[in-house]
C-alpha cells in the first residue's frame, strides 16, 4: 500500500511544469475511477462492497471537480502553476481511493501509461544502458 501511495504522487508529479499536462492526467483517471465506481455499486449485491465503492465515490468526486476548476487556469498559456502541493494531493487522493476502495490493482490499470513509461525507464535507471538519443544529441551539440 505505501508503494502504491508513492507510485501515484510521483506519477502525477513526474509531468511538473507541463501546461495542463499533470491536471489533465489527474481529470481523466479521476473520472475513471468514478466511472468505474459506479459500475461496481450497480453490478453488486453485497453490501460491504457497495460501500467501500460508495466512501470512494464521496473521495474522488471532489478531486474531479477541484481538478476540473484547476485545469482552466493550467490549460496553455497557463496562469497558474500547480507545484507540488497539488500533485501531492492528487496522486494521494487518488491512492487512498484505489485502498480504501479494495482495487488497488484495478488503480494501476488506470495508471497504465505511468506504469509503462517506469518500465522503460528502469534500465537507464539502473545504469545498466545510457539513453542513446541524449548521448547522440549531445556529441552533435559539441561538434
Amino acid at each position: 500500500m505505501a508503494l502504491l501511495a508513492v507510485f501515484c504522487t510521483n506519477s502525477i508529479s513526474i509531468h511538473t511544469g507541463l501546461n495542463g499536462l499533470e491536471v489533465g492526467q489527474t481529470v481523466v483517471i479521476a473520472f475513471s475511477i468514478l466511472v468505474n465506481n459506479i459500475m461496481q455499486i450497480g453490478a453488486s449485491s453485497d453490501p460491504e462492497y457497495q460501500q467501500a465503492h460508495a466512501f470512494s465515490i464521496y473521495l474522488v468526486q471532489p478531486l474531479l471537480a477541484t481538478s476540473l476548476a484547476l485545469l482552466s487556469y493550467n490549460w496553455y498559456p497557463s496562469s497558474a502553476f500547480v507545484g507540488e502541493t497539488y500533485t501531492v494531493f492528487a496522486g494521494m487522493t487518488m491512492a487512498v481511493v484505489g485502498i480504501l476502495g479494495h482495487y488497488s490493482e484495478t488503480l494501476l490499470v488506470f495508471f497504465l501509461p505511468q506504469v509503462l513509461n517506469f518500465l522503460l525507464s528502469v534500465p537507464q535507471a539502473v545504469g545498466c544502458c545510457f539513453c542513446f538519443l541524449l548521448r547522440y544529441l549531445l556529441a552533435g551539440w559539441y561538434k
